[in-house]
């Protein structure tokens, strides 16, 4: 029985562990490749410390971590304190009531504090950035208290209170007695409960991601985003460092506990004088966490002498210097040093409609695209655009003016054009079967294939496939439609957005439906993809644009960022590296012949006569389409 135990625990180390040992082991390899080790480098390391932007990132985690998991501690500890003194029944009921924050689901959680910071700050007082730095601090603050109240409890379970009944009746006051005999003797869960509030926070993704704004984001928000391209080996490095940090705070903790039980049994009459001793190493503790909230108050709240404006983008939509490219924000800024980049990401232009619809963030530019700007217009979502401070709009071809979505040019420009087809691993399907987008539905691949997570086109997909308009607002072919995409389910490996990279590079899934450019850096990635656009039945042709929302603050500065997207060298450099078309004739002499003649990123016009555009649909419409995708996918 022993040898089974030890051979159980081993394995759970194992399976603990092992993932970090191949995390580590990647920050040290000379190689891209995580599964081989070409040799041993700091180099990833040495990258990490050069780039500022992760830096930053890193140190708007710690910062917020550091902030909450403090604040929570104190106010923690206290409640703890409180509940303690609270009768026997009444405690069962307020910690049942502490609880339930943990076994919340998290968004639950952050779509909850969205609205009511939304509500407060935009409808109570007036605030056009109701969610800000504070509001993510505060959320922080609320996930982490009970995990602070949790381990200070048990501390002051196993104490002794004679200890503090002793000390008043020696002279001291309660509050002295605090601090002399029950924060000494508590002190372990509160240092636990400080760590893993820590933690916690540094960790936290979901609720950050609905209750922050675009000027201040956190390293896990932005690391979401990095699902299209391949990892930097140098993000390797980061979250390596970030291991041994926490490590490196579990063995304090580990041993401040050791400590605390070695005093306890060996305590004697000189308790109080120890007790004081460590009483004030608190209150200096304190002095020194007021401090840093001050310094964080000021690092936050300062403000900027160049003006900032915050860009909000589908993720990996802008060439960021990777691999040697151009880094365009990093350009912009040096071209106007007075003009600061705040650069957010979002995965669905519903997603993007959510966020500025519920209201809570200030937002200069965003690209959505052809059918969700029309809706926009619609709304009156979208301001009019001065193209006095856009002179580069000269170069846009004029295939790309006077759109559907746009017929006026009133409110957007063109930033990437492109279609969407099938992705296919061709070393497991049969190119025979590869015949249109009744591929998606094959039974001989079931288990590997993946749908569209989102109801506009996995439903155009079904459209095309029955012979339908995308456009239609027939409720009787919706509901065909959506017949027909539940057809599909029992051979779906899974709904994907952006996790698709991984999962088809990888090979574990055989068959998508995407987005070209997207699939050109799969299969730059693995050279058994290939990309299949179905002629004959019909596809998507898209066009996303660039607009300036209602809630923008700095106008002039949003347009002269979008004029220097439209600067021809700029634009190639841009599109070389996401993949997609370019709207501009001007900027192919800049960019690499291959890509312009690969026709995937540039089909022919004889081609693009069979795509077709999504246009806006009614409100009610739209809601049909998206309660039968969510019925079929719950299904």
């Amino acid at each position: 029985m022993k040898k089974m135990n030890r051979i159980l625990t081993i394995l759970v180390f194992i399976l603990l562990y092992i993932p970090m040992a191949v995390l580590v082991v990647a920050s040290f390899n000379t190689g891209k490749d995580i599964t081989q080790f070409e040799g041993f480098t700091f180099h990833q390391y040495a990258e990490l410390f050069k780039d500022d932007g992760l830096l930053g990132l890193l140190g708007n985690s710690i910062l917020v971590s550091i902030l909450a998991s403090g604040i929570a501690t104190v106010f923690g500890t206290v409640a703890a304190v409180g509940i303690h003194g609270l009768r026997p029944k009444m405690r069962k009921v307020v910690m049942s009531l502490t609880n339930i924050p943990m076994t919340n689901p998290d968004i639950v959680t952050g779509v909850s504090l969205s609205l009511l910071f939304v509500f407060v700050g935009s409808k109570m007082l007036g605030q056009r950035d109701s969610l800000t730095f504070w509001t993510l601090l505060i959320a922080h603050i609320t996930f982490n208290l009970p995990y602070v109240i949790l381990n200070v409890m048990p501390k002051l379970h196993q104490m002794d209170h004679s200890l503090t009944d002793a000390a008043m009746d020696l002279g001291c006051t309660p509050l002295q007695a605090f601090f002399k005999v029950t924060l000494p003797e508590i002190m372990p869960g509160v240092v636990a409960g400080g760590i893993m509030a820590f933690t916690m926070s540094l960790d936290d993704f979901v609720i950050s991601y609905f209750v922050s704004g675009l000027d201040f984001v956190t390293l896990p928000v932005e690391i979401y985003s990095y699902t299209k391209k391949p990892i930097q080996p140098k993000i390797y490095a980061m979250f390596t460092l970030l291991f041994v940090l926490i490590a490196v705070l579990m063995v304090i903790m580990n041993l401040m506990q050791v400590r605390a039980d070695k005093k306890k049994v060996e305590r004697q009459t000189k308790l109080p004088s120890r007790s004081w001793v460590i009483a004030r190493r608190v209150i200096a503790g304190a002095v020194a966490a007021c401090l840093l909230i001050g310094c964080g108050f000021l690092i936050v709240s300062r403000k900027q002498e160049r003006v900032t404006i915050n860009v909000y983008n589908w993720g990996q939509y802008i060439s960021d210097g990777s691999d040697d490219t151009l880094d365009v924000i990093a350009a912009f800024e040096e071209a106007y040093p007075n003009i600061k980049v705040n650069y957010s990401t979002y995965d669905s232009n519903e997603i993007m409609y959510s966020k500025l619809s519920n209201g809570g963030i200030t937002v200069d530019v965003i690209i959505p695209s052809d059918y969700m700007i029309a809706r926009m217009i619609s709304e009156d979502m979208l301001l009019p655009l001065d193209y006095d401070n856009i002179p580069n709009y000269q170069y846009i071809d004029e295939d790309f003016k006077n759109t559907a979505y746009d017929p006026e040019n009133k409110y957007s420009v063109p930033y990437t054009w492109g279609t969407v087809g099938i992705l296919y691993n061709s070393r497991y399907v049969d190119e025979a079967d590869v015949t249109g987008w009744e591929l998606l539905w094959n039974e001989e691949y079931s288990g590997k294939i993946l749908m569209f997570g989102n109801s506009r086109d996995a439903f155009g997909i079904a459209q095309y496939l029955l012979g339908y308009d995308v456009n239609t607002t027939d409720e009787a072919i919706l509901r065909e439609c959506a017949a027909k995409l539940q057809e599909q389910k029992p051979v779906l490996q899974n709904y994907v957005m952006d996790e698709i990279f991984a999962i088809m590079e990888n090979g574990e899934a055989w068959i998508a439906p995407y987005y070209a450019g997207d699939c050109m850096t799969m299969m730059a990635n693995n050279p058994d993809l290939a990309f299949y656009l179905p002629e004959d039945q019909g596809f998507n042709l898209f066009i996303d644009a660039m607009c300036i929302p209602t809630c923008c603050q700095e106008k002039e500065a949003a347009e002269t960022f979008i004029n220097f997207l439209c600067d021809p060298q700029i634009a190639a450099g841009n599109m070389e590296w996401i993949g997609y078309g370019t709207p501009l004739t001007e900027a192919k002499q800049y960019m690499d012949p291959e890509i312009i003649s690969d026709p995937v990123a540039y089909p022919s016009q004889e081609v693009l006569k069979n795509g077709t555009s999504f246009a806006h649909i009614p409100e009610d419409t739209s809601r049909l389409m998206e309660k039968l995708f969510m019925e079929v996918r719950n299904s």
